[in-house]
């Protein structure tokens, strides 16, 4: 029968989640995921199927299979649906999570707004992806990077306090429609490019409240783009 004081830990760390929602997301069947949960079943987690339930839910294996030490691990984020991420203090993620890819996210924010000055690119924390979903994103792991939104420019599609995966190939094409991390005089901004004909790029805001700025050929010299915004909590 399985540990009743597994089952009491899985559930307390559940914390309420759907079941069949959370077996999907770290792929194993959700029969087997309730089975762990039910009273009646006879049914014990493999090594492999523990530690994809402790690293889905953000909890320590050893706490979750034995109940010994704490519950959670330091620099450790559960995952779920809206959120592919790990966070991690550190490259030391052991054999198990050879899955993943370390992403820097960089002490920088990039303003929906008016502008902030831009901060010194130093590398605040690293956090895990999916290397299976950054190449199903059509990305390199070796050219992505994370930014931080400020304001409220481009609401509701990238919100105040996002955190955005940036695509930050030096050889990809600026195309029209999509939103870039920009460095304009100094100023780190996020904003939806727009190319005309003629040459001159606008800079353009999803809030009415922010109007459109136009860069011509002659003032080019005044951008700089980073990388292109491809996820803040949802492909875009």
């Amino acid at each position: 029968m399985t540990d009743t004081g597994f089952r009491t830990r899985l559930k307390e760390a559940m914390d309420g989640r759907s079941p069949t929602a959370f077996a999907k997301l770290i792929e194993i069947p959700p029969s087997t995921l309730r089975s762990y949960l039910d009273e009646d079943s006879h049914s014990s987690p493999s090594l492999e199927n523990a530690t994809r339930i402790a690293e889905g839910l953000g909890v320590s294996l050893r706490w979750l299979a034995t109940g010994a030490g704490h519950r959670t691990e330091p620099g450790l984020r559960a995952i779920d649906d809206h959120n592919p991420v790990q966070v991690l203090h550190g490259a030391d993620v052991g054999e198990e999570m050879r899955q993943f890819t370390l992403v820097p996210r960089y002490d920088v924010s990039a303003s929906a707004g008016f502008g902030l000055s831009a901060l010194a690119e130093e590398v605040a924390e690293h956090l895990a992806f999916r290397t299976e979903w950054l190449h199903d994103m059509g990305l390199s792991p070796a050219f992505v990077g994370l930014v931080t939104c400020r304001g409220n420019s481009q609401d509701p599609v990238i919100k105040d306090g996002a955190i955005m995966l940036v695509d930050m190939r030096p050889d990809q094409l600026i195309r029209s429609g999509c939103f870039y991390i920009i460095v304009l005089d100094g100023d780190v901004l996020v904003k939806l490019i727009n190319r005309r004909v003629d040459g001159t790029i606008e800079l353009k805001s999803i809030n009415p409240e922010y109007p459109t700025e136009v860069i011509d050929i002659q003032q080019l010299d005044r951008l700089r783009i980073p990388g292109q915004v491809v996820w803040a909590g949802q492909k875009l």
